[in-house]
């Protein structure tokens, strides 16, 4: 379990709100948005074999409605250098996400600096990252990389089939708000494939504590993908967590947690709470918040106040 270092974090951050990824050097036809048919066009004079795989529901982050998966193999660039293989992946009929195994230096030779730690590189002007333990190159979004789809990999990249789990929204047994940080943190380390440690300083949470902790967990298997947890601590116990989830997904979770938890206490156009206001789902940046009640109930009075929707 390694501990990610603040700097490729930060890098991954700008990253985020960064220009176009670097997906022009597989083709100039391949930008992010690039519809099916351009892509497929771009793709087959360069890949040796071309497969769509198109999983049904839809189960990817990015995708409200479908997804496909263009899976390249043996692809070549204008330069005669060539990739094992490389998966394309189009939400709702445009392109948001490409990984890649081979010779990735066409990808970095104009993707700027890089921060690297672990088995991670990043390049953070060009949304590009580079898993050197498995030999694989990531280009994300925006939404891509709010979501932490670095850390999740696609199996078509390797001939296994795509199969999403259940959209199980039940609470990770870690996120216990109220529960100390000196007892969540060997569990945190024991589930989690990667966690970083933040301090805040200042301290920005709304109860106002002295000090502000945030554990930060990438690659936690819940409601169906592996995702990035958020742990916020106030003076050594813990707040809330911040699941993070992606753009596409809203109508599913909603419909999953609306099964789970039954008619929430607030629905608005940014949040909608269930749980006496433990649980919330968020749509304005795509999230799930459990948080102490106490709290939660005054982010609902607040936004009750400003006249959302309910």
């Amino acid at each position: 379990m390694p501990l990610l270092s603040l700097s490729l974090t930060a890098a991954l951050a700008v990253a985020a709100q960064a220009g176009p990824a670097p997906s022009q050097a597989f083709d100039d036809a391949l930008v992010f948005g690039a519809g099916l048919e351009s892509v497929e066009q771009a793709l087959e004079p360069r890949c040796d074999s071309l497969q769509a795989v198109s999983p049904s529901p839809a189960g990817f982050p990015l995708a409200r409605e479908e997804e496909t998966h263009l899976v390249c193999h043996g692809f070549s660039f204008d330069s005669g250098e060539r990739l094992d293989a490389a998966v394309f992946t189009l939400a709702d009929g445009a392109l948001v996400q490409i990984e890649a195994r081979g010779d990735t230096a066409p990808l970095t030779a104009h993707a700027g600096d890089s921060v690297s730690y672990a088995h991670w590189t990043a390049y953070p002007a060009a949304g590009l990252i580079l898993d050197d333990a498995a030999g694989t190159a990531h280009i994300l979004s925006p939404d891509g990389l709010h979501a932490n789809l670095f850390a999740w990999h696609n199996p078509l990249l390797d001939g296994e089939p795509l199969d999403y789990a259940p959209v199980d929204v039940s609470i990770p047994p870690e996120v216990r708000p109220g529960a100390s940080l000196d007892t969540l943190m060997p569990e945190i380390e024991a589930a989690c494939p990667v966690v970083q440690v933040r301090e805040i300083d200042p301290p920005s949470l709304p109860t106002q504590p002295a000090t502000q902790t945030q554990i930060n967990c990438f690659g936690y298997p819940v409601a169906g993908f592996e995702r990035k947890i958020e742990f916020v601590f106030g003076d050594g116990q813990l707040v809330l967590a911040w699941i993070l989830t992606g753009r596409g997904e809203a109508d599913r979770l909603q419909a999953a947690m609306d099964a789970a938890y039954g008619t929430p206490v607030h629905a608005g156009d940014t949040f909608r709470f269930y749980e006496d206001g433990r649980l919330a789902l968020r749509f304005d940046k795509p999230e799930i918040l459990v948080v102490e009640q106490s709290l939660g109930a005054g982010y609902i009075d607040q936004l009750n106040g400003a006249g959302e929707a309910d």
